[in-house]
Order: structure tokens, then sequence, then C-alpha cells
């Protein structure tokens, strides 16, 4: 029967010689018995130097107890671990220079004793490269996410833009319909700001823009939904809000415009509001499109507007007054 030619053996440091791969062999003790040229070249080593050292000093200092109790178990039993390969390791090379490695290893049993092949690959470009993919991956998404809130938002206030509140129109008049709850719409519109941006200029009337835009977002209930759907012009969702809680809500808005510190005059706000009902979601009423809803608000609008501006107006005033 066939033996395993002997570690030191003319075939064994043939086939070391020839792997382009970093390649050394340990004893039952854990000394290094051969070394190949890659090897040496991988832990920066002295040709011949690597050989008679325990295979520890290749390890960082906190991982060579742990790992010398390791190998003495696999020794002891090498067939209770598969061979393999072990990532996610840490090598140190002679300079000191710590890097990761992968580790495969295969134990030899010859008449000399039992013997462990390990085969050791250097990570650290691949690990670069993983690092790189990674942060190209996470500025991939931070730009994704600025275009998305672009694309959702208003740039000067911060709002969302009126896309997005009419998508927000559809979404809660179908949870109003499905939990038979009211809901509002409410457009705010800058009394005479065509005017002021005339007579100030744009940064100033940016200026006013922002400043409405705070207002109105500090005073609007976490359910509530706020943007701007025009050049100065504002709208607004409650959901499940009747009548009397839109009013209500439209009015703190108004006041809070109207008491407002402004920088150069008095800045007003006109709104419009308009509900829809839905008393049962059994058997599923019929929604109105959101058209139809913003028709309404912006009708209410109008009205605030021809009867002197800074008002509230709901539609269903006008109803009743007809």
């Amino acid at each position: 029967m066939a033996t395993h030619p002997d570690p030191s053996s003319a075939v064994y440091r043939a086939a070391l010689e020839a792997s382009p791969s970093a390649i050394l062999v340990t004893d039952s003790d854990g000394v290094i018995t051969l070394a190949n040229p890659q090897a040496e070249r991988l832990f920066r080593c002295d040709p011949g130097t690597l050989r008679g050292r325990p295979i520890e000093t290749l390890l960082p200092y906190e991982s060579r107890t742990a790992h010398a109790a390791q190998r003495r178990r696999f020794t002891a039993q090498p067939e209770a671990r598969p061979m393999g390969v072990l990532r996610d390791l840490r090598a140190r090379a002679n300079d000191g220079t710590v890097f990761p490695v992968e580790v495969g290893l295969n134990p030899v049993q010859t008449e000399d004793g039992q013997f462990v092949v390990c085969a050791v690959v250097d990570l650290t470009e691949r690990k670069a490269v993983q690092e790189d993919l990674k942060r190209q991956a996470t500025m991939l998404e931070a730009a994704n996410a600025k275009l998305t809130e672009l694309a959702t938002t208003d740039s000067l206030t911060s709002l969302w833009n009126r896309r997005t509140f009419l998508e927000q129109m559809d979404i809660q008049l179908e949870l109003s319909v499905r939990h038979a709850r009211p809901m509002s719409v409410l457009i705010l519109d800058l009394d005479e700001f065509k005017p002021y941006n005339d007579t100030y200029g744009h940064l100033a009337g940016d200026e006013i823009l922002r400043t409405a835009a705070r207002l109105f977002r500090g005073r609007m209930r976490r359910s509530d939904f706020i943007a701007r759907i025009g050049g100065e012009e504002f709208g607004a969702i409650l959901f499940a809000a009747d009548r009397e809680g839109a009013v209500r809500l439209a009015e703190n808005l108004r006041i809070a415009v109207e008491v407002a510190s402004w920088p150069r005059r008095r800045i007003t706000v006109s709104v419009g509001a308009a509900t829809v009902h839905f008393p049962s979601a059994v058997p599923r009423p019929r929604s109105p499109g959101k058209s139809q809803v913003l028709t309404l608000a912006d009708r209410a609008l109008y009205h605030s507007k021809q009867q002197g501006r800074n008002r509230v107006t709901h539609i269903e005033d006008l109803a009743a007054a007809n």
C-alpha cells in the first residue's frame, strides 16, 4: 500500500514551490515545517525564517491564545471538523502589519505523524473593493433619497409639493371611505402677495413664503398633510376632520399669519375649506374625485377673497347662504 510522502520530501517541496498561493505546513504542535516563497513574501519574512516558528506568531497578539486552543482541539480530532475555508480571519506580518486573510486547512497523516497544510489568501484588496462598493452603495442610496426628496418636496419651503399633495389626496380619500371618516381640505392663499413681490423683490417674497410655511407646519396635527401647491398657495389635507374641525384649524392658521411679526408690512391669508363625509363603510360609498373636492375648496377660497380677504370660508357656508 502506498504511503504519503514525507512533508519534507522533494514531492512536497516541488508542489509548494509551484503553488501560486501562500502555503504553510505545520506539525501536530503547530510548528511550521515548510513554507513556500509565496508565504514568505506574504508575511514579509526572509527566506527560510518561517520554518521552525509556531503558527501563532503569524497571528495578531490578541488572537494567539484562542487560536492555540482551537489548534489543539483540531489536532486531537481533525475528523470532527470539516476541512474548508475559514473567513474573516486576521494575520500578522513580520513587520507588524495586520491584514485580513482566508485560510484553507487540510490535515495530512504521514508515517512521521500528522501535519496540516494551510493555504493562506490575502484579502486586503478584496476587502478594499468590498468597502469601496459599500461606500458607493451608501452614496447611491443617499443620492436616490435626495432625488426622491427633490421629486416630492418644495425646495423653497421644504413642504410637500403639488404632485405629492394630489397623490396624498387619493390615499386619504380612500382611507376616509374605508373607515367611514370625514376628510377636509384647506386651500390657503397669501393675500396680495404679487404686489408684495413686485414692491420688495423676489428674495423678500421667498422669505414670506418660508415663514408662512413654518407657521402652517407648526400648527398642523401629526396626521395632517400640508403642501405648497402654487406660487403663494398652500393646501392642507385633514384626515378625520369634520366641518367644525376644519374651520377651527383654518382660523388658527389665519390668526397665526395675521399676528405674526412681518419685516415690511402685515401679511394675511385667505382660506377656503371643503369637507367630504362618509357616514357608513357598508355598503361602500362612492368617493368623490380629488378634483371635485379641490374645486369646492377653491370656490370657498374665492368667496373669502371676494369678501375682503383675511377670512375663512367653508363651502357649506355658501350652500347655507343660498
